[in-house]
């Protein structure tokens, strides 16, 4: 059985809709949620699909510096097969990133090398681009720079506000997430 933890700071829909693919999964588990938010949603998700959880709040410590110690302390603690950021609002420190090399992916809502970083899908639609996607690349010591595995590109159409390009794009996160996470741990 491979297992992944899922790394998340607020609604957690990316988290859901991996738990519910994975459900029925006889191969692969969601073995725990981490969050670094007591007050985030995805917690509550958690609670309701059975999933295991574990907050280490980021307001809990003085520092950046030891936060990441008790998140390095805590995956350490913890045997994986991949680790999935789902809407994870914190940059890893290159010492996670080179312990966990090749098995830490994430999601970012753009085609990238475009729009790295925040606020990727309101940066593509105010720029007037025709078409913006989702990425799905290996994380490494730069933010949203990894190796890309997989993207998917959408239309801006003319009609689209931000709002509803920001569904378009969640929609395909959702379908696209899980089944690419299957694909990895497959090759594993």
């Amino acid at each position: 059985m491979k297992e992944i933890i899922i790394l998340a700071s607020g609604n957690g829909s990316n988290f859901e809709s991996i738990c519910k693919y994975f459900s029925k999964s006889k191969s692969i588990r969601v073995k725990q949620l981490i969050t670094d938010n007591k007050d985030a949603f995805v917690i509550q998700r958690a609670k309701r699909l059975n999933i295991d959880y574990k907050i280490i709040d980021y307001k809990h410590f003085k520092n950046k510096s030891e936060y990441n110690l008790a998140l390095f302390d805590h995956l350490k603690s913890i045997d994986f097969d991949l680790m999935v950021l789902a809407g994870y609002m914190r940059i890893l420190p290159n010492y996670i990133v080179n312990h966990y090399k090749g098995k830490i992916v994430n999601i970012h809502p753009s085609l990238l090398p475009n729009y790295k970083g925040l606020n990727a899908i309101a940066k593509a639609y105010e720029n007037k681009e025709r078409y913006t996607g989702i990425t799905i690349h290996y994380v490494d010591e730069g933010v949203d720079t990894g190796q890309i595995i997989f993207q998917k590109k959408v239309r801006i159409r003319k009609k689209d506000t931000l709002e509803t390009l920001e569904k378009k794009i969640h929609k395909i996160e959702h379908k696209y997430y899980p089944k690419v996470i299957e694909k990895i741990l497959s090759e594993k």
